[in-house]
């Protein structure tokens, strides 16, 4: 299975220090839950601005792991509502974005066991 993310950025940024990379591996997890599930939350409410705040968010923390589908998808996000005003297809983004994201944790669960405590 294709994995989604690369750790190679993370690992330089830690040089070296495990306790590290593991710590941002579980603040990633935990944090980027919370993100989709508001982001589900504020969909039937259409509050568009707050989504792409949390986009904007996203797009950062999914850069952590060199995770670059899922990085442009956010962005893209982001760019549509607030540059563009265009909400054609947010929804499908929106749950292309939870549904691959959801993927990515299941991913990072699988190889790191410390992970499945969270």
């Amino acid at each position: 299975m294709h994995k989604q993310y690369d750790l190679g950025t993370l690992q330089e940024i830690a040089q070296g220090d495990e306790a590290f990379v593991q710590d941002m591996l579980v603040t990633f997890v935990e944090n980027v839950t919370e993100d989709i599930e508001k982001i589900q939350s504020l969909r039937p409410m259409e509050n568009w601005k707050s989504i792409a705040e949390i986009a904007h968010r996203l797009t950062s923390r999914y850069a952590y792991l060199n995770a670059v589908s899922l990085q442009a998808l956010s962005a893209d996000i982001e760019k549509s509502v607030l540059e563009d005003n265009n909400f054609a297809g947010i929804a499908d983004k929106l749950d292309s974005l939870s549904d691959s994201t959801i993927l990515l944790i299941a991913q990072l669960k699988n190889d790191f066991e410390f992970l499945c405590k969270t």
